[in-house]
């Protein structure tokens, strides 16, 4: 199965990959990895941009000839539970323009629970909880960059990315192709990596 991860935002994350390649990351073999700035001054002329680049990449799939494809993304966020109108609004501009091209090549969307995606890739969902107290805005913060880098550590150790890597955004699409190879590939990995160390 023919696999592309998104990890949507304005500095996007790319893998793209066979899920054949699964677990041989350590053998020199992974998904092409990148980051895509999606260029414009506005919501809509970057979900623009986008679907340019998202047609451009399923014509070269199409040409390759048949093959099982499948998108992986991360779900949206329940508006309700956002902070800024304007992130919601242009988080769904994404989401409807992803959806609406691969629509058009018959190419199936998969959008994944973030949740899920970090237990699966880290062996946690978030950081660990603070006793006693909700989180203040600055302890979100360290929250969300203790998970992110997370993230990043465990794509440099299965070999997707290189040492002194620092890219969030290529790390979550490795997360998000990883699952997608094992939740909707079925794949097996070649090599069995712990969470601390290889095995």
């Amino acid at each position: 199965m023919r696999i592309l991860a998104l990890d949507l935002g304005t500095r996007m994350g790319v893998a793209d990959g066979d899920s054949s390649l699964f677990g041989k990351s350590h053998f020199g073999e992974c998904p092409h990895i990148e980051a895509v700035t999606l260029r414009g001054t506005s919501a809509e002329k970057r979900a623009r941009f986008l679907g340019e680049w998202l047609h451009e990449k399923l014509c070269h799939w199409k040409s390759e000839g048949p093959s099982e494809q499948l998108i992986i993304t991360e779900a949206p966020m329940n508006p309700a539970a956002s902070k800024s109108a304007d992130a919601t609004i242009y988080q769904l501009h994404l989401h409807g323009t992803l959806q609406g091209v691969s629509a058009i090549f018959d190419v199936d969307v998969a959008l994944a629970p973030v949740m899920a995606v970090r237990k699966h890739f880290c062996g946690m969902a978030h950081a660990p909880a603070v006793c006693g107290h909700k989180r203040t805005s600055k302890e979100a913060i360290e929250a969300r960059k203790f998970i992110n880098e997370a993230v990043l550590r465990r794509a440099i150790l299965l070999g997707y990315l290189p040492e002194g890597s620092t890219g969030w955004d290529e790390a979550n699409s490795c997360a998000l192709w990883d699952y997608g190879c094992a939740k909707f590939a079925r794949s097996i990995p070649s090599e069995l990596t712990m969470y601390g160390e290889p095995a």
